[in-house]
C-alpha cells in the first residue's frame, strides 16, 4: 500500500525557508499589503511578494566592521536584497499560481533591478526545492 503525505502549506514552507536565510544572516519582513495600517499593522503594495530579506555587510567577513572603522559609513553601506513570492503544491501536485497583479509586480520590480524570486517558477515550489536553488545561488554562506 502506498501512502502519501499531506501537501505542506505555503506558510510552511515559508516559515521553515526563512528560519534558515534568517540562521545564514538575513532579516526577515513580511509584507501584508492589505492590513490595517491605521493601527501600524502591515506594510507594502498590491502584488508584492510575501517576504523581504536584507542582509547587510560586505560578502567578506570582517570587511564591513573595517570600513565602518576607517572610513565613512554613509559612503560604504552595503546589502544585498532578496524578494520571495512563496507557493505550494497543492494535494493533486499543481503549485499555486500567481496572480496577474503579482505577476505584473514582480515584473516591475525585476526591470527596477531586484533580485525577485517566485516559487514553482525560479525554483520548485517546496523546503528542498528552494534548498537546492539557495545553495547554488553564490548568496548562502553557511
Amino acid at each position: 500500500m502506498k501512502t502519501t503525505l499531506p501537501a505542506l502549506k505555503e506558510s510552511d514552507i515559508a516559515r521553515t525557508c526563512s528560519d534558515l536565510l534568517i540562521a545564514d544572516g538575513w532579516r526577515m519582513l513580511i509584507t501584508d499589503p492589505v492590513s490595517d495600517r491605521g493601527r501600524g499593522k502591515g506594510f507594502g503594495e498590491l502584488g508584492m511578494a510575501d517576504r523581504l530579506y536584507i542582509r547587510y555587510g560586505f560578502s567578506q567577513p570582517g570587511m564591513f566592521n573595517m570600513a565602518i572603522a576607517a572610513a565613512d559609513i554613509y559612503h560604504r553601506s552595503q546589502c544585498e536584497v532578496l524578494w520571495v513570492e512563496w507557493k505550494r503544491v497543492d494535494g493533486r501536485g499543481r503549485t499555486t499560481k500567481a496572480g496577474a497583479h503579482q505577476l505584473r509586480w514582480i515584473e516591475a520590480e525585476r526591470a527596477r533591478g531586484a533580485l525577485v524570486l517566485l516559487a514553482g517558477v525560479d525554483f520548485p515550489a517546496s523546503i528542498d526545492g528552494f534548498l537546492t536553488w539557495y545553495k547554488g545561488s553564490g548568496l548562502a554562506r553557511k
